[in-house]
């Protein structure tokens, strides 16, 4: 049987430069390389990267989700940058503060997640708990949000 196949995901082209995510190049992953140009996301991922941490805040994001899903990720976008809080503040601000495995779930399962800052959630251990694009890259934006001394 044959698997269908998927458009590719579009990431930037410093993401490529730079062997990110892994050293297996992007266009194995099915990843094509943007053109770069201007448009309201690229100017807030440059404006972000400049330090403007509230840069991301407004763009809008759609992804499928579950009722308690949609309630988590609505969370992660109140967490401000240079905060981190944990699973368990997450849950809690979520709705339902015994639900911490699935606040997680949330995190693992979010699809754009620079934008819904899943990166800012964090173990109750003081770990950092899993990222999509692994934790050197959470812990580098964690830094540059000034959430990690």
């Amino acid at each position: 049987m044959r698997r269908a196949s998927r458009p590719p995901r579009i990431l930037p082209p410093a993401a490529s430069r730079n062997g990110w995510p892994g050293s297996i190049p992007l266009a194995v992953r099915g990843v094509e390389e943007a053109p770069t140009g201007s448009g309201p996301i690229a100017e807030a991922l440059r404006s972000y990267a400049a330090g403007e941490f509230t840069a991301l805040d407004d763009l809008p994001v759609a992804q499928p989700e579950t009722p308690f899903r949609g309630e988590v990720w609505r969370a992660l976008r109140r967490v401000p940058a240079g905060e981190a809080v944990t699973y368990t503040e997450l849950a809690a601000r979520a709705g339902r503060p015994t639900a911490v495995r699935a606040a997680a779930s949330g995190c693992a399962n979010n699809l754009v997640a620079l934008i819904v800052p899943c990166h800012r959630i964090v173990r109750t251990d003081g770990g950092l708990g899993g990222y999509l694009f692994g934790t050197d890259i959470k812990r580098r934006l964690l830094e540059h949000e000034c959430a990690l001394r």
